[in-house]
C-alpha cells in the first residue's frame, strides 16, 4: 500500500489503475476457482445458482432502463461492505484456528474494531464527496459533520481499545506461568484488523479528494483475497502434504503444520499454482475481449459480475460452505 501510495504521489495513477484492472478480474476468478474446485454448486444451487442470476437480471433491469445512478450507488455501499467483511473474514479464520474469542470482551472489541472504521469510512467519503464516487453520479448518505465526526472518533477508539486490550493479554501470556498462562489470540487476528483500519481510514479519506487513493484500498483488497483464496485452495487437500496437529498445554488445537517432500516442492508448487490461475486467467481474458469487441450489451454483465462476487464471496467461505 505504501509503494503504491508512493507511487501516484511521483508518477500519477495510471499504473495502479491499471494494476487494479487485472488484480480485479483475478479477483472474481479466485471466487469462481474455489466454487468450481470445492464444487459448491452441487450442494448450494440457491446461493452458487440462483442468486447470481436473480443478481443479473436485476442489474440488467436497472441497466436498460436508466437507472445508472442507482448502480453507481448500490457499487459504492456494497463495495464498503465487501471491503470490510472480507478483513472479517479473514481474522475470523486466525480467530478460530486457536478456539474463537477468548471472552465476550475480545469479541466485543474486535467487532468494533472492524464495523466501526468501516462505519466511519462510508460516513466521511459520503460527507466529503457527496456527488462523485470514482467520477460517476451516485446517492451519498450525509448525516452531517457532527455525526461524522462522532463516529469516525468512535471507530478510532475502538481500534486502540482492541489493540491495547490483546497486547496487554499478549504480555501478560508471556510472563505468565505455563499453568495460569491466558489463551492466546493469534497475532495474525491482530494485523488484520490493523491493515483493516489503515486501509479504511487512509483509502475513503483521501479518496474522496483524490479517487486515486481508493485504487490502493482496492490493491490491499485485492492482493489480500488472492493470496488467502490461494492459501486456502493449497490446504484443501489439492496441495499435497502430510498434516500434522500441533496441540497446546491447554488441549486446543492451535495449528496444522504442513510436511512436505522438499525434493518435490518447488515442481508441486508451480504445478499448482499453475492450475490455480486458470480461472483468474479466463476471466481476465473475457474482460479484455468485451472491452476490445466494445459490444453494449456486456456493460451490465461487468458490473452484474462484480455484484455477483459480492455475493458469492460473502457465502463460500462460511463455514457451512466448508461442512461440504
Amino acid at each position: 500500500m505504501l509503494a503504491a501510495t508512493f507511487l501516484i504521489f511521483l508518477h500519477g495513477d495510471r499504473e495502479i489503475d491499471a494494476l487494479d484492472f487485472v488484480l480485479s478480474e483475478f479477483h472474481l476468478g479466485a471466487t469462481y476457482d474455489a466454487i468450481i474446485r470445492r464444487r459448491l454448486w452441487r450442494q448450494r444451487r440457491f446461493d452458487i445458482v440462483l442468486i447470481p442470476v436473480v443478481i443479473l437480471a436485476l442489474t440488467y433491469l436497472l441497466s436498460l432502463s436508466g437507472h445508472a445512478v442507482f448502480l453507481t450507488s448500490i457499487g459504492m455501499y456494497a463495495a464498503v461492505w465487501h471491503r470490510g467483511r472480507q478483513s472479517l473474514g479473514v481474522a475470523r479464520f486466525y480467530q478460530r484456528g486457536i478456539g474463537g474469542p477468548v471472552s465476550r470482551i475480545h469479541d466485543v472489541l474486535f467487532r468494533g474494531a472492524i464495523y466501526l472504521p468501516m462505519l466511519a469510512a462510508m460516513l466521511a467519503y459520503s460527507h466529503l464527496a457527496p456527488t462523485s464516487y470514482e467520477g460517476d453520479t451516485y446517492l451519498g448518505l450525509s448525516v452531517g459533520a457532527d455525526m461524522t465526526s462522532a463516529v469516525g472518533l468512535a471507530a478510532v477508539f475502538s481500534v486502540i481499545a482492541y489493540l491495547a486490550w490483546t497486547l496487554l493479554r499478549a504480555r501478560a501470556r508471556l510472563s505468565a506461568t505455563a499453568a495460569k498462562a491466558p489463551i492466546a489470540i493469534h497475532p495474525g487476528e491482530r494485523w488484520v484488523v490493523l491493515a483493516h483500519a489503515v486501509a479504511f481510514g487512509s483509502g475513503y479519506v483521501l479518496g474522496a479528494s483524490n479517487a486515486s487513493f481508493l485504487l490502493v484500498l482496492a490493491v490491499h483488497h485485492e492482493v489480500q483475497y488472492l493470496y488467502f483464496t490461494y492459501a486456502m485452495a493449497r490446504r484443501s487437500g489439492s496441495f499435497q502434504a502430510t498434516e500434522k496437529p500441533s496441540i497446546d498445554r491447554v488441549g486446543k488445537t492451535i495449528a496444522s503444520v504442513a510436511s512436505v517432500d522438499a525434493a518435490r516442492l518447488p515442481r508441486t508448487e508451480v504445478k499448482f499454482a499453475a492450475s490455480f490461475l486458470l480461472w483468474p486467467v479466463i476471466g481476465f481474458a473475457g474482460a479484455m475481449a468485451g472491452g476490445w469487441f466494445a459490444i453494449p450489451w456486456l456493460a451490465p454483465l461487468g458490473v452484474g459480475g462484480l455484484f455477483c462476487h459480492y455475493w458469492l464471496d460473502g457465502r463460500i467461505w462460511m463455514r457451512r460452505a466448508f461442512q461440504h
